[in-house]
């Protein structure tokens, strides 16, 4: 079944085939002018400061999904995205909700995963449907969010259940321009996964494991990991390898504005604590050459769960 809009296929990529994304260019607004009304109703909403209770925040090439049920999460979320977009995939029938942060790696594995895992939570619901909200990206030069747009409806519009596409709040919807320039207007979102509504989000605190989760990014797999597991209530992270970095030491000894020119696809555009993360991904390798050894040991994941404070807290390796 192909990816549907008010019922109907979504007409600007029917050219979509295996190897290439069709036409050239989104035509998303000319065709469809109701997801620039829905991007401006997202637009017009206060960010909310999500505090550390009820959240889980997913990283760049993570993906998560939960039930209304679930005692341990409220909101799942994410941010940091410049060319980067966020996926949300939510059954109306039984409010199963999951949220993807796509960087253009594995893109049709996650979107194959993030389907199946939302289908397989919402298997006892008879009535409902899947639907999608896009938000990322912004029309940078180099054209890495539209080359992700496209890829992400085509990867979609692929797969065999149907899916709804509810907001597209994607690369020239989500651009403003600033002194001459432009940016993406929208970096994070959350969900409320017991109502549904989408909002845009700040987050105080990412969870556990940042430097080697951003680290990930820069050297690791390339796959999408799947990092809750709400039958538990457990965060999971790892176990995944990364290669050499055999410049690493030297790069954490270059200026802030060597590491945002070289290390960011969109470095004009980074929140302010870019190089800040960027040195603590390097910091943790030159401490952890061999993930093997010193991070997951024997395989075992780092797994985590909420204390009595909203913190994750370690639960020991599994």
């Amino acid at each position: 079944m192909p990816l549907l809009v008010n019922d109907k296929s979504l007409e600007c990529i029917v050219g979509c085939n295996e190897r290439e994304v069709k036409p050239s260019g989104l035509d998303l607004n000319a065709v469809y002018p109701h997801f620039k009304e829905s991007s401006t109703q997202l637009f017009s909403k206060s960010p909310q400061k999500c505090q550390l209770a009820g959240v889980l925040y997913v990283c760049q090439r993570e993906y998560a999904v939960t039930t209304p049920q679930d005692t341990v999460v409220d909101v799942i979320g994410s941010e940091d995205a410049t060319t980067c977009h966020v996926a949300v995939l939510r059954h109306t029938g039984c409010g199963v909700t999951g949220l993807a942060h796509f960087d253009g790696c594995s893109t049709s594995q996650g979107v194959t995963d993030l389907i199946s895992r939302v289908r397989d939570l919402s298997q006892s619901s008879k009535e409902g449907r899947l639907e999608l909200h896009l938000v990322g990206g912004f029309s940078d030069d180099q054209k890495h969010s539209e080359k992700l747009s496209k890829e992400l409806l085509c990867e979609f519009h692929r797969q065999a259940s149907p899916v709804h596409l509810k907001t597209a709040c994607i690369t020239d919807v989500n651009t403003i321009v600033k002194d001459n320039a432009n940016w993406p207007r929208l970096y994070g979102i959350g969900v409320n996964v017991k109502s549904g509504e989408i909002f845009p989000a700040i987050f105080e605190d990412k969870g556990p494991d940042q430097a080697l989760r951003g680290l990930r990014n820069f050297i690791g797999d390339q796959d999408m990991l799947n990092v809750y597991n709400d039958e538990t209530g457990e965060l999971r992270i790892g176990p995944f390898s990364y290669q050499k970095w055999p410049h690493a030491a030297l790069i954490l000894a270059q200026p802030d504005a060597f590491i945002r020119k070289n290390l960011s696809t969109s470095p004009e555009v980074e929140p302010p604590y870019f190089e800040d993360h960027v040195r603590q991904a390097l910091t943790f390798y030159l401490q952890n050459p061999d993930p093997a050894k010193t991070v997951f040991p024997q395989q075992r994941s780092h797994v985590y769960k909420r204390n009595a404070e909203g913190r994750w807290e370690a639960a020991g390796k599994k």
